[in-house]
């Protein structure tokens, strides 16, 4: 009898906590509501990249298969954090750039990595997409570089038929703001106000582009509002809503249970439709939205809960109708090198010599996650419809604070290929056997049925995929797990459209590649020197036969639609490409930069290249060569000498020959070129506006700053020179509002770019926060926070505001008291409500009657916990 009651207790524990031995099976249902579903960009999944450091690059063989064996619906150049100091002209990383970063040591890993390597152009990784059907999200590096630069992206993308989903503006430029001592923008205001002229630029190539500004990281609703703000003062010259996503996060360690809780109700609660209807209130309702990154983060998760999560995660995304693309962090942790041959690159670069990565062959190690997604991207790849799928009966999991909450979902899709799916995650520990209906009839039918699964979760990872085939209306759904079915679809239809995504001008014509649609029997290219006469046709039969060379043509322009073809029909045609079969234009440089021994020119792009030439030439006769920098519109130029004048020019080459070469430019390496400032802010003084700047040049001799000013941004004049300092105030604004920024010098020249562009953080004169001190006490950190000229004429809160900028974390954390003496009042902060060995920024705030708190201005004070 004793063993027996414990018997029933271990399975009542195992059922409470749903994490150990198999269950089951339960039987239940999912029924698929035909009458109830929304289109669907087809790929809506996909994946940041971030392959900078590592051998890879998007013409690596290992790469290229992890991307094949994938089949992302998108991918996204450039990536995340890893892109803010990564140039989009030269393929490469800066190290002005870097240095405009205060953590700018990973950065220059990634510069001596790419300068390796070799460049990472978006033409080689549009190819790659290409080759899967996939397609392309661009962000852009708001951070370093200027809407000069976007819009000469925007124009080589434009010239080579590159077609870009969606500009997402900034990687987490939440993390940017003077909370975080910080000050690229003051706030989600200031950031839209920033980020304007970059729309604009692209607006001027692509009027009907697709531009995100990039809101929110889980918590960080503060940003959004302030970006709603802007909105409702100026309107919105965006419209796609973009945020990033890591909501099991805590930011430090926590027991498996309390994880699995919490992945269990944070992926409900950020996917849901209060979550959607939370997006549209500080944007529109029915706003697009695209994700650049999502995650688990938390690595006692890590193994086939990941990959369950990043399953469902995107499934529930995709059943709002208005999300677009949703993209999980990041294809080269899915699919990863299985053997480290990162030492080969860095001795590389100590010794000053390239090396071809592309032979240094590291295999694929492939992760749950990438796995689940290969799974999932069998369907989302292929389908451009969704139905909501219901799940009856099926088991519930342990959620947070002693919830439970539902365990598993499913979701379907209508394919373009001749099949339809339906895609099912299980977070519980039971066996399903689900009888699966279709609109008001029984699924009993064939199924090619993919999926991975675990009897466990704690500890569990590469675990195998299974392909197989059943048959019949019910369904065995492992624990832990994540499948895919397939099944032949009643309804019959053309292919879907496809896509040209590269032209090359040959000598003897034009060759093009277009999107395989694997249910097309042919495909018809059609073409003309109109874009409404396309007369002229020819036909290519099989579905693997995506390419044709175009003979005997006049030299001209020329217009190119491809449309596939089976015995249900025909597909719309592909958009329409312009090609020119002529020898190449002129480029032309609009700017050049120097650092050491290296130069770097960037030049405005001509259409229909296959590559450029970069000439250089010492003017002592000394050095004469000539580079290939493939297809792009930047290029860095090493191994020169100091005081040589070197002169510069650029050809475009196609297979007709080479265009005329750009204007020549001249620039000489100078030794004592100084490194740039970074960091500037502008706050209002009773004195004027305060300028302070972080003068991070401690090597080159004479370093002196000049500021800058303009009424516009990115449009500046001297202020001021000669400062030897890192401060100024600026007495004569008039009360205008001006940018800033800063550049270092020396006699021998200027540095190349400039850092942030500071806005004025003004002061409330009639009143005042101010965070006077904090002292530590024994068991407690105590706040000293003063006020003035505040009315105190109803219900009032007294408090501050904790931001922990040594890592990434959610909202802010507040502190409030009813408390108060004459002009101020104090806070304790128990040093339980503090993480050791974090650094905290403190800012005090006066809130009456509920209104808008009266918060203390940047600089802020800074503590932290001793571990």
């Amino acid at each position: 009898m004793k063993d027996k009651n414990v018997y029933f207790l271990l399975l009542f524990l195992f059922g409470a906590f749903g994490i150990s031995k198999a269950q089951g099976p339960i039987n239940a249902s999912i029924t698929i509501d035909t009458k109830n579903g929304h289109s669907l960009q087809e790929g809506s999944s996909g994946f940041n990249v971030r392959i900078a450091d590592k051998v890879w690059s998007y013409t690596h063989p290992d790469f290229r298969e992890a991307v094949h064996s994938l089949k992302p619906g998108w991918l996204r150049f450039f990536s995340g954090t890893a892109g803010d100091a990564f140039s989009s002209a030269t393929g490469l990383y800066d190290k002005d750039y870097a240095w405009m970063f205060d953590h700018s040591e990973e950065y220059m890993k990634l510069y001596a990595f790419t300068d390796v390597k070799g460049p990472h152009r978006i033409s080689d990784l549009y190819n790659l997409l290409g080759e899967v059907g996939g397609k392309l999200i661009v962000t852009i590096n708001g951070f370093t570089e200027t809407p000069e630069v976007t819009a000469e992206l925007a124009r080589f993308c434009k010239n080579n038929n590159i077609e870009v989903e969606a500009w997402q503006f900034c990687n987490e430029p939440y993390f940017y703001i003077p909370g975080r001592q910080r000050y690229w923008w003051n706030d989600g205001y200031d950031y839209a106000s920033k980020m304007k002229p970059h729309a604009d630029s692209i607006l001027k190539v692509f009027p009907d582009a697709k531009l995100a500004l990039n809101y929110s990281w889980d918590g960080i609703w503060e940003f959004t509002k302030e970006i709603n703000k802007y909105q409702i003062e100026h309107g919105a010259y965006w419209n796609v809503f973009s945020k990033h996503s890591y909501a099991p996060h805590i930011g430090g360690d926590e027991s498996f249970e309390s994880a699995y809780g919490r992945g269990n109700t944070k992926l409900l609660e950020v996917t849901s439709e209060q979550a959607m209807k939370d997006i549209e209130g500080y944007s529109w309702q029915g706003i697009p939205m695209v994700i650049t990154e999502f995650g688990v983060w938390n690595k006692v998760l890590n193994g086939i809960y990941t990959g369950i999560y990043n399953a469902e995660y995107t499934l529930r995304q995709l059943a709002h109708p208005n999300a677009l693309y949703i993209g999980s962090h990041e294809i080269s942790n899915k699919y990863q090198p299985a053997t480290n041959l990162n030492k080969k690159i860095t001795d590389a670069y100590e010794k000053g010599i390239k090396i071809n990565t592309d032979n240094l062959l590291t295999g694929i190690k492939k992760s749950d996650e990438g796995k689940a997604m290969e799974i999932l991207h069998e369907a989302t790849s292929s389908s451009d419809y969704t139905w909501h799928a219901s799940v009856n009966g099926g088991a519930q999991v342990p959620g947070m604070k002693n919830t439970t909450v539902e365990g598993v979902y499913a979701r379907a899709f209508k394919g373009l290929n001749g099949f339809d799916y339906l895609a099912i995650t299980n977070r519980s520990n039971s066996h399903h056997n689900f009888n699966i209906q279709f609109g008001d009839q029984q699924l009993n039918t064939k199924f090619y049925r993919k999926y991975m699964w675990s009897a466990e979760a704690e500890g569990k990872s590469d675990i195998p995929i299974t392909i197989d085939t059943v048959s019949g209306g019910v369904i065995n759904v492992p624990p832990f797990s994540v499948m895919l079915l397939k099944w032949s679809s009643s309804s019959k239809s053309p292919p879907a459209s496809p896509r040209i995504y590269k032209s090359e001008v040959k000598s003897n014509g034009l060759a093009l590649t277009w999107w395989k649609r694997e249910n097309a029997d042919q495909y018809i290219v059609k073409y003309g020197t109109s874009p409404s006469l396309l007369n002229t046709q020819k036909t290519i039969s099989g579905a693997e036969m995506n390419s044709v060379e175009i003979m005997g043509l006049n030299k001209g322009n020329y217009f190119f639609a491809v449309q596939a073809i089976n015995k249900n029909g025909k597909s719309p045609l592909s958009e329409l490409v312009k090609i020119s079969y002529n020898n190449p234009n002129s480029p032309q440089i609009f700017k050049t930069a120097r650092r050491d021994t290296t130069i770097t020119v960037f030049w405005r792009s001509v259409p229909n290249v296959n590559g450029y030439y970069v000439n250089v030439v010492s003017a002592n006769g000394n050095f004469k060569r000539t580079y290939d920098a493939k297809n792009t519109f930047g290029f860095r130029i090493d191994g020169l000498e100091y005081d040589v004048p070197y002169q510069v020019t650029v050809e475009a080459y196609n297979g007709l020959g080479k265009g005329a070469a750009s204007a020549p430019v001249t620039i000489t390496c100078k030794k004592n070129i100084p490194i740039p400032p970074r960091n500037i802010s502008a706050r209002e003084t009773e004195l004027g506006i305060a300028l302070d700047w972080v003068a991070q040049d401690t090597i080159h001799k004479n370093t002196k700053y000049r500021l800058y000013r303009g009424t516009e941004l990115h449009k500046f004049s001297v202020l001021a020179d000669n400062i030897s300092g890192n401060s100024y105030i600026d007495k004569s604004t008039g009360g205008k509002e001006y940018y800033y920024t800063v550049k270092s010098y020396t006699e021998d020249g200027e540095c190349s770019f400039y850092p942030n562009i500071a806005t004025i953080i003004r002061v409330n004169r009639k009143t005042s926060v101010v965070v006077q001190s904090i002292a530590k006490m024994k068991d407690h950190f105590l706040v000293k926070v003063v006020f003035a000229n505040i009315p105190l004429d109803g219900e009032t809160l007294f408090g501050i505001s904790l931001n922990d900028i040594s890592y990434l974390n959610g909202e802010e954390n507040k502190i409030v008291s009813s408390e108060h003496m004459k002009n101020s009042f104090d806070i304790k902060v128990p040093f339980s409500a503090v993480k050791a060995g974090r650094s905290y920024a403190v800012k005090g705030f006066v809130q009456t009657n509920g209104g808008t708190p009266i918060v203390s201005m940047p600089p802020f004070k800074i503590f932290s916990l001793s571990n």
